[in-house]
C-alpha cells in the first residue's frame, strides 16, 4: 500500500526525470559552434572558401570562415573586411548556381 511519503517520493523522481531529458533534448539540439576568441587582423581573402553564422543561442554573433586547409576562423560581423568577404562569397555562389527551368 501507497504511503503519503512514498507517494510523494515517487512524483520528485518523476518531476526530475522530466527534468532531466528536457534539459537534455535542449542541449541537443543547440548551437554547434559559438566563438570566444576573435581574429585580431584581416585575414587573407585567398585562404577563405566558404563561411557560416554563429547561432543566435551564442552569447557573440561571429562569422565562421572556412580556410583552405579546413581551419575555422571567427570574426566579428561588424568589421569591414568581413563584410566584404560575406558580399565576396556570396557573389562567387550566386555565379556557380544554375537557373531553375
Amino acid at each position: 500500500m501507497f504511503t503519503p511519503r512514498l507517494a510523494m517520493l515517487a512524483v520528485l523522481v518523476l518531476v526530475l526525470s522530466a527534468l532531466t531529458i528536457s534539459e537534455g533534448l535542449r542541449m541537443a539540439s543547440g548551437p554547434k559552434k559559438c566563438c570566444f576568441e576573435f581574429v585580431d587582423r584581416q585575414i587573407s581573402r585567398k585562404r577563405v572558401v566558404s563561411y557560416t553564422m554563429t547561432s543566435q543561442q551564442c552569447s557573440n554573433p561571429a562569422v565562421l570562415f572556412k580556410t583552405l586547409k579546413g581551419g575555422q576562423v571567427c570574426a566579428r560581423p561588424s568589421e569591414k573586411w568581413v563584410k566584404d568577404y560575406i558580399q565576396f562569397l556570396d557573389s562567387k555562389t550566386a555565379g556557380k548556381q544554375s537557373p531553375l527551368m
